[in-house]
């Protein structure tokens, strides 16, 4: 069984340089042997979460939304309106008497006498022109329906907003190697004299 003696290294090294520096001890009384060796460090791997990326809360704005709608709208209302209408009239022609029967006295010549004769003047009648109203002037009121238009318009059909929503970290696992015993070097001693040969 070898026996570790980390603490003596010094010792060890010490005394094998002066061997190695002094050739003409070489050749003695062997007492022990011993020998050099190295211990590699000692790893293993472990895993551990990291946050790539911390949470957090997120404001995203929502832009409105519009649309299109077409509605019938009054362009002019309903209204009376006063209309004049003039008279109709005609001319019409009629025989008027002028002057009525009559008796008068004139004188004549009778026989190649001057003579007063009592005479009848017959009845005198002209034809006369006048105008007359078939109908009288008048004002009338017309009704003159609404008039309606069709117009197209923008209307928001759902306002901008901001909603928050809760975003959570990223969080991944990673291995990486860590050293669980660190790497050394001692001597060990040989047993048995026959090792030293």
């Amino acid at each position: 069984m070898f026996e570790f003696l980390p603490f003596r290294r010094g010792i060890l090294a010490a005394v094998l340089a002066f061997s190695v520096a002094s050739p003409a001890i070489a050749g003695g009384k062997t007492l022990a042997c011993y020998q050099q060796v190295h211990q590699p460090a000692v790893y293993k791997t472990v895993h551990q979460q990291v946050v790539v990326r911390p949470g957090g809360v997120m404001h995203e704005t929502i832009p409105a939304r519009y649309g299109k709608v077409t509605e019938k709208v009054l362009v002019e209302p309903e209204r009376l309106i006063a209309r004049h209408i003039p008279a109709v009239v005609k001319t019409v022609h009629q025989t008027v008497m002028v002057r009525p029967k009559s008796i008068g006295w004139e004188w004549r010549h009778v026989h190649g006498v001057k003579t007063l004769c009592k005479v009848v003047h017959p009845a005198q009648y002209a034809t006369q022109a006048r105008t007359v109203v078939v109908h009288p002037a008048r004002t009338v009121h017309e009704r003159v329906p609404a008039r309606y238009a069709h117009r197209t318009r923008t209307v928001i059909v759902e306002p901008a907003r901001t909603i928050s929503r809760q975003v959570p970290p990223v969080i991944k696992t990673v291995a990486r190697q860590v050293e669980t015993r660190p790497a050394t070097s001692g001597w060990i001693q040989v047993s048995g004299k026959s090792r030293c040969h």
